[in-house]
């Protein structure tokens, strides 16, 4: 009995020594070594309200950001509570000028615990690296222009056309006499187009989408620059978000999509049929109009989309495989693209949606 008792005392002499949980925690978040969020959210799964709230601060001080995400990960309001202060806005504001990519997705973390007079400056910070980020997708898109064919010398270009020049002017040509004035130009024209965005942000798109919902939107409205466009979203209901005859400002649109919520079921057939209405209310048609339906197709509420599909001068789709029913919702998405007259387009990750639309809008 007494050797038991020695034992007994021995191990817990030897347990009170080990470091606790949130000892571990702090010493990493000080070592900053790059680690990942998901790193920080596994030490502080067993911790309490108020030591990740302290751990936070710690974070804030040694200005470990990956170490933050994790504790939003793990208790998004103890983490929260911490930022909700001016050291919090100032830690995230020197952090996206480094680099902007984070803010989105830890605004969508914090935009609701977090009080007003700090969420719309987090809002603000998600917003420019929105814009920021839709600005090199954009320049690296090509805007729809179409080729005309003048002289040379009514253009202020350097891109001339040889063919035409050629074909005008043989003998001169051939007789060395060409001049300055002879020779024709390339001028590009701007095509006009019509274009309804309708994004899918019910529940089971979840959160994810409306970080590129946002994006999505910012990279349109950048690459239709002064033409017709509008934004439908749906989830159970659909709401428009900006008419097709509606002047609006892109930072009120994206603010408006970064405090919307994914939720409710799945209503394509709501979402087309808002869409439609918008294309509809254009005066003059033209060849260039037509809508582009981003969703996983997994509807849940409302008729068949197909049906409605069938009304649009054109329909193209972006498809994005939903956690369940993968076959049927793709599927659906292929069929709504073929009977709206347009192009199905498969996607794997959320990321590649903006290029995606600047492929179709290079297209149309």
């Amino acid at each position: 009995m007494k050797y038991q008792e020695r034992e007994n005392k021995r191990l817990h002499v030897r347990n009170t020594d080990l470091p606790s949980d949130r000892d571990i925690l702090r010493l990493e978040i000080i070592r900053k070594k790059k680690k990942r969020p998901s790193y920080y959210q596994h030490l502080a799964n067993t911790l309490d309200y108020k030591q990740i709230k302290e751990l936070t601060y710690t974070a804030i001080e040694h200005k470990n950001l990956e170490a933050i995400q994790g504790l939003l990960k793990s208790n998004v309001y103890a983490a929260t509570d911490a930022l909700d202060c001016d050291d919090g806005v100032r830690f995230f504001s020197e952090k996206a000028k480094e680099n902007s990519g984070f803010m989105p997705e830890v605004y969508f973390f914090i935009r609701r615990p977090i009080s007003e007079k700090y969420r719309y400056i987090f809002r603000r910070l998600a917003r420019q690296s929105i814009l920021s980020s839709s600005l090199k997708i954009t320049s690296k898109g090509i805007r729809g222009y179409k080729r005309k064919t003048l002289p040379y010398y009514k253009l202020n270009m350097v891109e001339f056309n040889i063919d035409e020049t050629i074909q005008h002017n043989p003998l001169k040509i051939q007789n060395k006499s060409l001049t300055y004035k002879d020779i024709y130009g390339i001028k590009r024209k701007r095509q006009k187009r019509k274009v309804v965005l309708i994004l899918d942000t019910s529940g089971s798109m979840f959160g994810r989408l409306l970080l590129n919902a946002a994006l999505t939107t910012s990279v349109l409205a950048h690459n239709l620059d002064k033409e017709n466009y509008s934004i439908i979203l749906f989830n159970s209901t659909a709401m428009v978000l900006k008419g097709i005859n509606e002047k609006k400002q892109i930072n009120t649109i994206i603010d408006e999509i970064l405090d919307s919520e994914a939720v409710g079921f799945t209503n394509i057939s709501i979402g087309l049929e808002k869409g439609l209405n918008e294309l509809n209310k254009l005066q003059k048609r033209s060849k260039n109009e037509f809508a582009i339906l981003i969703t996983d197709g997994d509807y849940n509420r409302g008729e068949n989309p197909i049906n409605i599909a069938r009304n649009f001068p054109k329909l193209h789709v972006i498809g994005i495989p939903p956690d369940n029913n993968a076959n049927t919702g793709i599927n659906t998405c292929k069929e709504i693209a073929k009977q709206g007259r347009g192009k199905f387009f498969a996607v794997n990750d959320y990321k590649e949606i903006p290029w995606t639309l600047i492929n179709i809008l290079a297209k149309n």
